[in-house]
This record gives C-alpha cells, sequence and structure tokens, in this order.
C-alpha cells in the first residue's frame, strides 16, 4: 500500500541520489518551499527522515535551527545530530524560494551562509525547474515525479489542502485515484461527520483552540451546507437554528435525539434556555422549556387528585397519561426530564388493574398471582420514575415529583390495598391455609422479603438470559414476620414447634428459639451445605439479597433500590444454574409500601405493641376487638392483625406482618439447570469510523451482532450477523451511519440462537 507519504520520501530520496562510479556526493538536497505548502507534513516526515533539517528558530531536538546551524549540521559537525552516512543531508527552506539563493549579491543575509547549496547540493524541483508545490506534486503526472491526481486549483481547495495534507497524505494513493480532491472533499476528509462536529461545536466540546485543523474543516463545512459560521454566529443562536429542525439542521437533531442520554449535556443545557416562537404550538418533545411547563402542569394536576374519591382520580389520571404520552418520547425523555410523564403512564395502568374476586381466598389468591401484583409493581415502578436527579436545576426537585406520585398513590392505590386486604382478612377468618415445604431442587436459595411483583420481575431477567423458570406461590405464615415465616419456608419445618410467643419464632426441640444458627444447624443435620460453593454436589442453602433490611432501613425509599437488587438476585441464580444446578428461589413473606405513611389504627385494649407495627400480641384473658388469627406454629395463640392496610405505629411507609394480598401471598421460583453452553470473553471491541473490530477469547464459530440501546433492544445496525473465525475475530461495518453516538450492545451467539457474551458499546466509539 503506497501513500502520497511514501511517495514524497521516494521522490526526496531519489532528488539526493547520485552515481557513486562518477559523481561525488552531493553536500545537501536543498529543498524550498516558498509558500509553506509542505510546512504541515513535517512531523511525519521527521518520523521517517533523520536526516531532515529545516530552517526556523533554534530546535535542536526537531532539527531546526538558523542558517549556521544548519550549514553546521549538513556538515556532520554536531554530535547529536547523526544520520546513515551514506545519505546526505535534507535541508528544508519553509518561505524561501531557490531563486533567492541564486544570486549571492541579492541574497538576504540570514540566507547567505546556505547559497553554497546551489553548486554543491542537489535541488528537489520540479521537472520544469520550479519548487514543487503540494497541489503540484500531488497533481503532476506520474512521468514527472508526481501522482496524477485530480486536485483543483482554486484558492479554496489550497486551503483546504493546507488543513488536510497530514491525514490526506497517509491514504492509499490507491483510494484518492479517480477522485476529485475539491475543498469540500477535503474539508470532509478531515472532518467527516458535520453533523456529529456540529453538535460537538454546541457542547462546547470542539473549537479553533483545541483542534485548529478540524475546527477549521468544520467551519469550512458549516458555512457551506448550514450558511453558518461557527467563527462568528453564537452558540445560542446555532441551537435556535437546531430546534427549527429546518433543511440540513434536521439530520443533525435526528443524531441528537438517538445519541445517548449522557452525551452532550452542555448542549442540553444551552436548549433548555431556548423559548419556542409560538410556544402553545411547539413540540414538547423538541422544546424542553415546553417540556418542563408541561411538567409543572402534571404535577399540579396529581397533586390536585388529593381528596378525590378512587373512580375520579382513575378517570383523571386515565387522562393525563393520554395527554402526555408524547413525551414519554424524545430526547428529554431519555435524560430524565420527563419523569412525571413516565410516572404518569404507570399509574394509568395502576387504575385499570381489575380488582381480586372477593369470593374464596383460592381464586383471590390465583388472581393475584395472574396479574394483581400487577398494581404494585406499578405502584413501584411510578415511585421509580421520579427516583433520578434532575441534571438540570430550572426543572422540579425530586421531591416535588415525588409529593406528586405519593398524592395519586393515595388517591389510587391506597384504597384497592385496604378494600383487598379486608377482603383476604374476611376470607381467612379462621386463619391461614397451611402453607407447604419447598418443591425439590440442587440448591434453595432463599430472599427475605421476595414479594410477588418482584418475583414475576426476577423471572424476566431470568428468562431473557435463556433459564427456564416456572412460577409457583404458596401461603406464608402468620404473622407475616421473618420469625415466623422464614422456619416455614426451609425444609427444616418439621423440627420446630410452636415455642414463646414473644419474637414469634419457634423454638428447637430443645426449647431455643430458632435464629438463623439454630436453622442452619437443622439443615445441616438433614444433608442441606450452607456454604457459598459455586460447585456443590450436594444440596445447597444459600441466603441473598436484603430486601426487608432495606425496607425498614429506607422505608419509601426502597423503591429506588429495587432493580438493582433484583439484578443482583438473577446474577446468583444464572451463577448456580450455568453451574448445572437446579435452583429454586424462596421467601417468607410481602410486604406494604405506601409513600407519605399506611393509614394508622388505634391500638386497642388488651393489645401489647410488637416490634412489627401491623401485628400486636393479645394479652391473657383480655377480650380485644381486634380481628384475631392463630399463630402459625401454635394455633392456641392469637395474634391479632391491624385493620386492611392499617398500622399499629405511624409515620410508617414499609410494613408487614399482618395479612393482605401482597404480605401473604409468596412466589416460589423453580429455575432448571442451563444447558451446557458456548464459553467465550469478548476482549475487544475497536470501532475505526463506520466499522467496529471484534475479539473474543473462545469465540471460535459464534455469530456477532450490534444492536441499538445499552441492552440491545433496539435493531440491529449491521447488514447481517458474522461468524468469528478461528481466531475469534471479525469485524463488523454499519448499515447505517446515523446511529453514530448512540448506546449499542454487541452480541455474542452461539448455533441455537443461544446469548453466549455481550459487552455495551458506543456506536463509533
Amino acid at each position: 500500500m503506497t501513500t502520497p507519504l511514501d511517495a514524497l520520501i521516494a521522490a526526496l530520496r531519489s532528488a539526493s541520489a547520485y552515481d557513486a562510479r562518477a559523481e561525488t556526493p552531493p553536500e545537501g538536497l536543498l529543498w524550498c518551499d516558498p509558500a509553506n505548502d509542505f510546512f504541515p507534513l513535517l512531523p511525519l516526515l521527521r518520523q521517517h527522515l533523520p536526516n531532515l533539517l529545516t530552517l526556523g528558530e533554534h530546535e535542536p531536538e526537531r532539527r531546526q535551527g538558523p542558517a549556521v546551524w544548519l550549514r553546521t549540521a549538513a556538515g556532520r559537525a554536531l554530535p547529536d545530530i547523526t544520520w546513515p552516512p551514506d545519505v546526505p543531508a535534507i535541508v528544508y527552506l519553509p518561505n524561501v524560494a531557490r531563486d533567492a539563493l541564486r544570486a549571492a549579491e541579492d541574497c538576504p543575509p540570514r540566507l547567505q551562509l546556505l547559497a553554497w547549496l546551489v553548486v554543491g547540493g542537489a535541488a528537489f524541483v520540479h521537472p520544469n525547474g520550479r519548487d514543487w508545490t503540494l497541489r503540484g506534486f500531488l497533481a503532476t503526472k506520474p512521468a514527472n515525479g508526481g501522482l496524477g491526481l485530480e486536485v483543483p486549483q482554486d484558492e479554496a481547495t489550497r486551503q483546504a489542502l493546507l488543513l488536510a495534507a497530514p491525514k490526506l497524505f497517509t491514504l492509499p494513493v490507491a483510494e484518492l485515484q479517480g477522485r476529485r480532491l475539491d475543498a469540500d472533499w477535503l474539508h470532509a476528509l478531515l472532518a467527516p461527520d458535520l453533523n456529529e462536529d456540529m453538535l460537538a461545536w454546541l457542547d462546547g466540546k470542539l473549537d479553533a483552540a483545541s483542534d485548529p485543523a478540524r475546527f477549521a474543516a468544520f467551519q469550512a463545512q458549516a458555512k457551506s451546507k448550514l450558511k453558518l459560521d461557527p467563527a462568528k454566529v453564537s452558540r445560542e443562536r446555532a441551537a435556535e437554528r437546531l430546534l427549527q429542525r429546518d433543511d440540513a439542521w434536521a439530520p443533525i437533531w435526528s443524531r441528537f435525539t438517538s445519541s445517548a442520554p449522557e452525551f452532550h449535556e452542555n448542549l442540553v443545557s444551552l436548549l433548555v434556555s431556548q423559548e419556542p416562537p409560538a410556544p402553545l404550538l411547539a413540540d414538547p418533545t423538541v422544546y424542553p422549556a415546553v417540556n418542563a411547563r408541561q411538567e409543572a402542569e402534571l404535577r399540579a394536576a396529581l397533586v390536585g387528585l388529593k381528596g378525590k374519591s378512587p373512580a375520579d382520580a382513575a378517570q383523571v389520571v386515565y387522562g393525563l397519561a393520554s395527554a402526555h404520552a408524547i413525551r414519554r418520547e424524545g430526547p428529554w425523555a431519555a435524560r430524565g426530564l420527563a419523569p412525571l410523564a413516565q410516572a404518569v403512564a404507570h399509574l394509568a395502568e395502576l387504575a385499570v388493574t381489575p380488582p381480586l374476586p372477593a369470593g374464596d381466598p383460592e381464586a383471590l389468591a390465583e388472581a393475584y398471582v395472574a396479574d394483581g401484583w400487577k398494581a404494585d409493581w406499578c405502584a413501584l415502578a411510578a415511585l421509580m420514575a421520579t427516583a433520578p436527579a434532575p441534571k438540570l436545576g430550572a426543572l422540579a426537585t425530586v421531591t416535588e415529583d415525588r409529593a406528586a406520585v405519593v398524592a395519586a398513590l393515595h388517591a389510587l392505590y391506597l384504597p384497592r390495598l385496604e378494600r383487598e386486604a379486608n377482603v383476604l382478612q374476611d376470607l381467612l377468618s379462621v386463619g391461614l391455609p397451611p402453607t407447604h415445604a419447598p418443591g425439590d431442587a440442587d440448591t434453595l436459595l432463599f430472599v427475605d422479603g421476595l414479594r410477588m411483583d418482584l418475583a414475576q420481575h426476577l423471572a424476566v431477567l431470568l428468562r431473557r438470559a435463556d433459564a427456564k423458570v416456572d412460577l409457583e406461590w404458596r401461603w406464608s405464615g402468620f404473622p407475616t414476620v421473618t420469625a415466623t415465616c422464614k422456619p416455614l419456608a426451609s425444609p427444616a419445618a418439621g423440627k420446630f414447634k410452636g415455642g414463646a410467643v414473644d419474637g414469634f419464632a419457634p423454638s428447637t426441640a430443645d426449647g431455643k428459639p430458632v435464629g438463623k444458627s439454630e436453622l442452619l444447624k437443622e439443615l445441616q443435620a438433614l444433608g442441606w451445605e450452607a456454604d457459598e460453593l459455586l460447585l456443590a454436589t450436594g444440596k445447597n442453602w444459600l441466603e441473598t439479597g436484603h430486601i426487608d433490611h432495606d425496607g425498614h432501613q429506607m422505608q419509601g425509599r426502597l423503591a429506588e433500590q429495587l432493580t438493582g437488587m433484583l439484578q443482583i438476585i438473577a446474577a446468583e441464580v444464572l451463577r448456580r444454574v450455568s453451574a448445572g444446578r437446579r435452583v429454586r428461589v424462596v421467601t417468607d413473606h410481602g410486604w406494604l409500601l405506601l409513600p407519605g405513611g399506611l393509614p394508622v389504627a388505634k391500638l386497642g385494649s388488651g393489645l401489647t405493641d410488637t416490634q412489627w407495627s401491623r401485628c400486636a400480641t393479645v394479652k391473657e384473658g383480655s377480650a380485644a376487638a381486634a380481628r384475631q388469627f392463630p399463630w402459625s406454629w401454635n394455633k392456641v395463640v392469637m395474634v391479632a392483625t391491624a385493620p386492611g392496610a392499617h398500622v399499629f405505629r405511624g409515620g410508617m411507609e414499609y410494613a408487614h406482618g399482618g395479612i393482605s394480598p401482597q404480605e401473604c401471598i409468596v412466589p416460589e421460583l423453580a429455575i432448571a439447570p442451563l444447558q451446557a453452553v458456548h464459553r467465550a470473553i469478548i476482549t475487544e471491541v475497536t470501532w475505526d469510523n463506520f466499522r467496529v473490530r471484534v475479539r473474543a477469547d473462545g469465540g471460535d464459530g459464534l455469530m456477532a451482532d450490534l444492536r441499538l440501546g445499552s441492552d440491545g433492544e433496539g435493531k440491529s445496525i449491521i447488514d447481517k450477523p458474522r461468524p468469528l473465525d478461528a481466531e475469534g475475530r471479525t469485524s463488523l461495518l454499519l448499515s447505517d451511519d446515523t446511529v453514530i453516538g448512540q448506546a449499542a450492545l454487541l452480541t455474542l451467539r452461539d448455533s441455537q440462537d443461544r446469548l453466549v457474551a455481550s459487552k455495551a458499546t458506543v456506536v463509533g466509539g
């Protein structure tokens, strides 16, 4: 592969060649460049030509100096300046024409010491005797020492050549042949993506000081295609043009809207200050100021739900979700600047989730497992939508957004919790049905407080990883606290008996209250190991997750942590099933969560407060009016439950211990071992413009694909998946260059289309 740089170096060496049989070596090669055309190439040339000496300020480390220094260096009289002995010095004189050295009487004093080279040295000149120009070297026919490329002679092209020369001279000559190397082409070569460069300039990441050559090329393209000079126009004015999205600005806007949310934060701040020319007609997915105003209107509407009946609140929320649906798309939603538009969609889904039937506890439970849990998840999702802190101070605080969602939940969700808890308490007037021991498994993974809605989403995460998951359910014990229900969820349940009611823990055979150590001791006696052994061969009891602990600590803020917790639990499950284990996820109880506080019931006479706000012990011989149910470990012992979704203690947002679908209908997940799959590790993802090179250890035979989105949920952006070769290598070429800057996921799949490995990337690097 020959490049123009290779050709220039070869031409310089050829110009200083001589016939040793008949000629003496030239004392140096004189290279005059009156227009400074070749000056941008000096850094590249110095890497290949140690004998290149340059006229200029004294900088010996760059082999540059005044005439006296050049004369001394060319004569090899400077010990630190050396090069091979059979090669003469190349003396490059910028801003000097060779004619200035020919007449000694007219030669400038600063150059007189170099005039000897006109006679004693060789010269790098065009065959017509004139000094080479950059365009001349590129355009002159090969027979006359040039490359024969098509380069126009206009001044715009000459200026563009000076900017683009360092990059142009590294391209293969074969790729340049047949092209017209005019100003537009050269500017595109240096700044190949006007859309991205405009966004970088608007974002404050590109200017003349940081990257002069790229900025100059970008400036030329912007003036030509956008009729805007970034050296003269303010970024604010350019932001106005961007939001108008007309003509050549439309693809720039498209690039911005499809870029990853973490990109262009400074530009986002700039756009926020822009007001539309017609505010009432402006698109909120375009103008952030309009989006912010509509968020404020929605916030006020949600706060206004306070005191409304559930039916009226549902009607209002459904209308709001429809009115703000457009804002759930676009760049502002992606950047977390439309949290209430997202939240109200979850609230609307909550409002239309069918109520649970009231005729039979088993039918109620089956309906809750099928669809009823969705109302709980929608309440959490609405809270999650307001969790990320806004990035712009002009928008409402998280606290205000959260308060609006809480007002809506008290109008919509609390009445549902109350009704369905009361229904279940009526249906279970004689106590909860007996629970059953966990099903068969190699590994029992206990998660404290894995409520049904969380288990449903955990199952989704596992299935996305190609795991086979069966979700079952059972009744918890009563009261719905860990001390009572965790032993019931274990294979050792039959080893324990009812003990003292204080703490609601059963007892061992010798009368000790069952805590973690007693439970593990009995499990080990039954052949269950409790060690964190990934390659265990026997039965394994493991505990993971801290949902209940964080719920008590964080109260209503628990919602913000749940997505991350589920991912951790899913990873624990997948580690085991990937090692060939049959895993069953078990739990003890669920919980109620309502920011702003669950309603409070008075702790009546005859009841004793406990550490759990949803249940209380009944004093011996008392006639307490509260609803009572038998303790699961001793049916003689009665425990009072708070009515509906109430608590006995004020200020509680997270609570359990009572009877409600959320607390008592608990999940069990059975996960089959994963089939043996191809193992591979992605070790390289390297971008080169529109091509990405991939390498994976163990990747031979796998198929590589590239899909939009950090989770790969979008479309494929290559023509078709490509196989990795025997060394685990392949390269993928984009089929759509408008996605540069967007988040994407590189995936490797086996012959059965199973995911083997993946790695997040940003398109274009």
